[in-house]
């Protein structure tokens, strides 16, 4: 046993000599890197990054509050509009009637009598070519 011992630890010896040589490779190449330490007097502090954010949001609260006070005034303005539109919608009617009323032919005769036009009692033709009435 103590043979097997041995010749195990021989196979192992090469073994961590590359581990060694492939250490040494590694150091050699992480030594290529530069320094990316970040020195404290340029680091910015929590309390700015928080500053920023709390900024950002308020902005974006206000922008949000712009918006929707836009179009509520957008809003109560058509309200408004279609309240006119339809009271003009009403003058409307109220005048076509007006004017139904007045141009009934009872009411358009009434009016021509107060002018002291007559009634035509018989009908006459005009003969444009003639020149003469019939």
């Amino acid at each position: 046993m103590a043979i097997a011992q041995f010749d195990s630890l021989e196979n192992v010896a090469p073994q961590r000599s590359r581990v060694r040589e492939f250490a040494d490779q590694t150091r050699a190449a992480l030594k290529l890197v530069p320094d990316l330490t970040v020195d404290n007097s340029q680091a910015v502090g929590n309390g700015a990054f928080i500053a920023f954010l709390i900024g950002v949001f308020t902005a974006g609260l206000l922008l949000l509050l712009s918006v929707n006070t836009a179009l509520t005034s957008g809003a109560f303005t058509l309200e408004n509009m279609k309240l006119h539109l339809a009271a003009v919608n009403d003058q409307r009617d109220a005048v076509l009637n007006q004017v139904a009323t007045f141009s009934s032919p009872n009411k358009l005769a009434e009016a021509a009598t107060k002018l002291g036009m007559a009634p035509q009692a018989s009908i006459n033709f005009l003969d444009i070519g003639g020149g003469t009435s019939k």
